[in-house]
């Protein structure tokens, strides 16, 4: 007992650890890692882990796009500190970390990612304690708006955003405006050591119930590249119930930023359009987001809206079309331009309303739209896919999933008179849809998917459909 007592902390951490496997029941080892797996660092940057007990040296292996160096330190006992460094390849890196310690016990592997930047960004903060009259540039010292932020950055930046809600109360304060190689990064802890947009949830969201013109939360100009980032906020569009004009999200105005890993919400409006992300002459990147159209009363509702020649890459994302009671709600609404989206591993939900869409698109666009999940929603009529009146043989099709999951009238496909032939409609899964799988010219309901498969009318490929 005396022993176990002793008063010098690395001696009894020993002694605790050697009873422990006398009895058998040494646990594995910890680590705290510090800055926290997750969070956005550059690439000269160096990672701190400190174990709760002496750790083999030999026995570690840690990995960050490269085999990272170790530099070993005591903290409370012998070893039990390593700094890791290295050149870090930018990007979402995955990162892995395995030991063991003096006792031949191994850590549980630790695996995730870090967004890993070029070592010359210039990086700045942003908090609700903050002030617009600081620098921004350290975590002692953030601003108190995104705003300001972009506005005193020097690119290429990045501003880190901490948990919290940052209003934009018009019409004293503006939409945020990106500039091109500012990125924005949420989801961080209140000391920005930790990040993790799910549980340090970052609101930015427009406070407007009188705008009468089209307002947005964050818009990208035509400056802006995928070189510009928005990666894990809650971005909500303004409300007002006597809107006349669009309520979005984001609108990439003829600006394609890289737009991931957000939650983008459409506002509650009437008679308006209530958009989550809109794409105008744009080619921006759309990952890994969960994107809600919002609700209108007496127009239309998207969760993505394409139009003007655009071409973004839309990947991975829960898209859902959101209510329009008295119109109709659209996951995807792709307009008639000649735009050419890839559409590519979604989830698209059509919403609710008198009318649903998974994905509404006309011609001359030409998609290229694979493995998708596309349920058209439960709307009164409730359409996977819906070629509207244009004619022509555009777009590509291939292993997608289509179905319905409420609603009076329902159909997987959903072909006008006059309306478009997909050039290519092949591997797709169609069920669910009880009035017709496949409305052929707005008057022929098919219900055989034999005979889906076995249409070549104009070019078009139908094969390998069940």
């Amino acid at each position: 007992m005396r022993e176990i007592l002793e008063l010098d902390r690395s001696k009894k951490e020993n002694q605790l650890q050697n009873l422990w496997l006398l009895l058998g029941n040494l646990p594995g080892p910890e680590a705290t890692i510090t800055p926290s797996v997750g969070n956005v660092i550059l690439s000269n940057a160096q990672i701190r882990v400190v174990f709760n007990r002496s750790m083999d040296t030999g026995s570690l292996s840690a990995t960050l796009g490269i085999q990272l160096t170790p530099t070993w330190s005591d903290t409370v006992t012998v070893n039990d500190t390593v700094t890791l460094s290295g050149s870090i390849p930018t990007g979402t890196t995955p990162f892995r970390l395995d030991a063991m310690d003096t006792s031949g016990i191994r850590l549980t592997t630790i695996n995730g990612f870090y967004t890993v930047l070029s070592s010359n960004t210039n990086l700045y903060y942003v908090s609700t304690k903050g002030n617009d009259g600081n620098s921004g540039t350290s975590i002692g010292s953030p601003k108190l708006t995104i705003a300001s932020a972009i506005t005193g950055a020097t690119a290429p930046a990045a501003i880190l955003v901490s948990v919290g809600n940052y209003f934009i109360t018009k019409p004293a304060m503006p939409s945020i405006v990106l500039t091109e190689t500012v990125s924005l990064y949420g989801g961080l802890s209140d000391d920005f050591l930790n990040r993790d947009p799910t549980q340090y949830t970052t609101m930015v969201a427009t406070i407007d119930s009188n705008f009468i013109t089209d307002t947005y939360t964050i818009i990208a100009g035509a400056s802006i590249t995928p070189n510009t980032v928005i990666d894990g906020f809650t971005i909500r569009g303004p409300s007002n119930p006597n809107a006349s004009g669009m309520s979005m999200g984001i609108s990439c105005s003829s600006g394609s930023p890289t737009i991931t890993n957000n939650r983008v919400e459409g506002g509650a409006v009437n008679p308006a359009f209530s958009i989550a992300i809109l794409v105008s002459a744009s080619s921006a990147l759309i990952a890994n987001n969960l994107i809600a159209g919002g609700s209108s009363v007496a127009s239309s509702s998207f969760g993505v809206y394409i139009q003007n020649i655009s071409s973004p890459s839309i990947f991975a994302n829960t898209i859902l079309g959101g209510n329009a009671p008295l119109a109709s709600s659209h996951g995807i609404y792709n307009a008639q331009q000649s735009n050419t989206p890839i559409i590519l591993g979604n989830t698209l939900f059509g919403g609710t309303g008198l009318i649903s869409y998974a994905l509404n698109t006309s011609p001359p666009s030409n998609p290229t739209v694979m493995n998708n999940s596309m349920d058209g929603g439960a709307g009164i009529t409730s359409r996977a896919l819906y070629f509207p009146v244009g004619g022509g043989i555009f777009g590509n099709y291939q292993n997608n999933t289509l179905f319905t999951t409420g609603g009076t009238n329902r159909y997987c496909v959903y072909e006008e008179i006059g309306g478009t032939n997909p050039l290519i409609f092949s591997g797709n899964r169609l069920f669910d849809c009880p009035t017709a799988l496949y409305l052929d010219d707005g008057a022929t309901a098919i219900n055989n998917i034999g005979t889906i498969n076995g249409w070549t009318g104009g070019g078009s490929t139908y094969s390998g459909n069940y």
